[in-house]
């Protein structure tokens, strides 16, 4: 049991042993949390865009559907209603395109306000600095759907690497991941995408074959995205290319990782969650920064006596509760160091 929060300040001991997780080069995990400033739905809005906007002609859809909707409703919990409710394999498809435009129309107009600077890209920031000092190359492992990770990557002219070919119609090729910083010139170095729930720029073929199709504003003819969506599918596409290769390479690059830096991660994923915990329980560190950290992320690291850790949280108005495994008890620092951009201008600016 976690005793009563003191307010005190964090200390230049505390930061510098931060700064020092950082420099070690930490493999990046995003979840839902770090798309929010761009306002990419989150389960809910998503689970109330695709309600609003799936229409069927057969009757079976229909009841199936309805059926969704009623445990939605009664939930609102867009995954567990998909779990619960047995849908038709056309429902099914109808709402991996529904999510993919929900999603995809946020992304694009999140695009249009990067590039005009009007949204901030703390990423961004972080990428530079870790490109700078490691070997020319950063992993990030994400369970979203959306682009950020890539503007982001773009902005500091990185090479991307998601085990797709960087093409206008890229195919998956898994020798991708051979390649080396030192052979690409022209860019700073290369940042590694593993994207265990697919892409807004994956699609696949009547034949199941899998092509990247960049910043699409709408599904190509006769293809279907390559997302998994929440639900039974969810279980069913993950034992599927590309994501079994790219759930080996996500197993692969967290064993050999030195320490994590999680950004809106609720610990909730029980892909590459459980490689993840096995690696802190032994000794590497891990940062989250989290508006509210969730039962799970503490159960999974506090609970579970990990020995490196600091876990940021908005406790109030310019706020944050920290957990750490250096304090006997949660302390309230003055500040928002628990956002991702005044957590890079604390650590790293």
């Amino acid at each position: 049991m976690l005793k009563q929060y003191s307010a005190k300040i964090m200390t230049e001991e505390s930061l510098s042993l931060i700064q020092k997780w950082i420099n070690n080069v930490p493999t990046i995990i995003l979840g839902s949390g770090a798309s929010v400033p761009y306002k990419i739905p989150g389960m809910f809005d998503l689970g109330t865009y695709i309600k609003q906007n799936c229409e069927f002609d057969e009757i079976e859809d229909k009841i199936a559907f309805s059926s969704f909707v009623e445990k939605f409703d009664e939930t609102e919990d867009l995954e567990a209603s998909l779990l619960e409710i047995k849908v038709t394999r056309n429902v099914v498809n109808t709402i991996v395109s529904k999510t993919w435009e929900c999603i995809n129309n946020a992304d694009l107009d999140a695009y249009d306000k990067i590039l005009t600077s009007e949204y901030k890209l703390p990423l961004e920031d972080l990428l530079s600095h870790l490109i700078k000092t490691s070997d020319r190359k950063v992993s990030v492992i994400t369970t979203n759907y959306d682009r950020i990770v890539e503007y982001a990557s773009s902005k500091i002219n990185a090479y991307i690497n998601n085990t797709f070919t960087q093409n206008y119609i890229g195919k998956s090729n898994t020798s991708i991941s051979r390649i080396l910083p030192a052979n690409l010139y022209g860019y700073s170095g290369v940042v590694e995408i593993l994207k265990v729930h697919g892409s807004l720029d994956w699609f696949k073929s009547q034949e199941d074959i899998k092509y990247q199709f960049p910043l699409r504003k709408t599904i190509p003819n006769s293809f279907i995205p390559s997302i998994v969506t929440p639900g039974v599918s969810k279980y069913e596409e993950t034992h599927m290319e590309p994501y079994r290769t790219i759930f080996s390479k996500a197993d692969s690059v967290i064993e050999s990782s030195k320490s994590f830096f999680c950004v809106g991660y609720g610990f909730n994923d029980s892909h590459f969650q459980p490689k993840l915990i096995d690696q802190i329980r032994n000794g590497k560190s891990i940062i989250v920064l989290a508006r509210t950290l969730t039962d799970k992320t503490k159960q999974s690291i506090i609970d579970n006596n990990c020995k490196n850790y600091f876990l940021f949280e908005k406790a109030g108005e310019n706020q944050t509760r920290i957990y750490s495994s250096r304090f006997e008890e949660p302390i309230i620092e003055e500040s928002n160091i628990w956002s991702f951009d005044e957590f890079i201008n604390y650590v790293i600016k």
